[in-house]
């Protein structure tokens, strides 16, 4: 993300970008920046935009070829081709063409899939810019949240922005969708309270199951069972929480053997499919429980989704039992 800001800063253009990642909202603000930095939105010369799934490469070239009519560059923005994932019947021509691309163009590849062995993918690499747009760490969007409060004149206190990414989740589209209600909320205040984020910003229900799973393993029944309540408030089903139940203790099992092979925090991340700070949240709750515990527990969540759909016990009294019992005190 760093080149976006250095490019657009110097108005020193690379040639060919990819920017992809797992945080949407990150892919689309370098993208929208970096993009209207080359060209305006409303310049329809230079400007071309493709979401065309059946895009053809010998399109984008003939384009690129084009010299831009009374301006620096042509920008061509292609979203979602599925080139980096699956290739085209062209494909080689447009790794060819990477390595000639006129100065005057600028092409951009805005991905949500991308195989980073493929030889489109190295050929940007080579050739051009990549730019991983990736899930941020609590630590970033804390600081990221105080920037966009800011910007509308709002102030939140460090323990109110871990209360709301306890509560809306990781994700940046989530997270600035809460603050602009929260800022419409507090109307003149300067302001924004832990009470108002309880009042008005909405509950992330994976997020808030696994902080229940980590009030279960610090033994933290009230705080835990308090959650599962207002979960069931806020309509969220109960075989609902039991399912993703079942998935954290599953993932604290997966923590639980993958430090226990000494693998390092990436390579879980890549097998877990979560980020890197998300994996040592796993891995330090996993600590606090022995791996007899969260077979045991993976055991009972199957059983007790067995017995609710057999009709031997209703489902919020179900799911409710199994949190008391792995939240009390436990053996070994």
């Amino acid at each position: 993300m760093e080149s976006v800001n250095a490019d657009v800063k110097n108005r020193d253009f690379g040639r060919i970008y990819l920017i992809y990642g797992d945080e949407p909202y990150l892919v689309n603000y370098n993208k929208n920046k970096l993009c209207d930095a080359v060209a305006a939105k409303d310049d329809n010369m230079n400007r071309t935009v493709f979401f065309d799934k059946n895009l053809q490469v010998r399109d984008i070239i003939a384009l690129s070829d084009t010299l831009p009519f009374l301006a620096e560059k042509r920008l061509i923005l292609v979203e979602d081709s599925g080139f980096f994932k699956k290739a085209p019947a062209d494909y080689d021509e447009l790794v060819d063409y990477i390595k000639k691309i006129p100065e005057e163009s600028v092409i951009v590849f805005a991905e949500s899939e991308v195989d980073k062995r493929g030889k489109l993918y190295k050929a940007v690499d080579k050739n051009g810019r990549v730019v991983l747009c990736k899930e941020q760490s609590p630590e970033i969007l804390v600081k990221w949240i105080a920037g966009y409060l800011k910007e509308s004149g709002k102030t939140m206190r460090r323990s109110a922005a871990s209360l709301l990414l306890e509560r809306a989740g990781t994700g940046m589209y989530r997270l600035k969708n809460e603050m602009d209600k929260l800022i419409s909320y507090v109307g003149e205040r300067d302001e924004i309270l832990e009470k108002d984020i309880q009042e008005v910003s909405a509950v992330n229900i994976q997020s808030s199951v696994f902080a229940m799973i980590d009030d279960i393993a610090e033994g933290r029944q009230k705080k835990a069972l308090e959650r599962y309540y207002e979960l069931l408030m806020l309509r969220e089903p109960a075989m609902r929480i039991l399912v993703l139940i079942s998935r954290e203790f599953n993932m604290l099992l997966l923590a639980k053997e993958m430090s226990g092979d000494k693998r390092n925090y990436k390579e879980m991340a890549a097998v877990m499919k979560v980020p890197e700070f998300a994996v040592r949240k796993y891995v330090s709750a996993a600590g606090r429980l022995s791996r007899g515990q969260i077979l045991r527990a993976i055991r009972d969540c199957v059983q007790t989704d067995n017995d609710i759909k057999k009709g031997i016990i209703n489902d919020r009294i179900g799911t409710e039992l199994l949190i008391i019992k792995y939240s009390g005190n436990r053996e070994d």
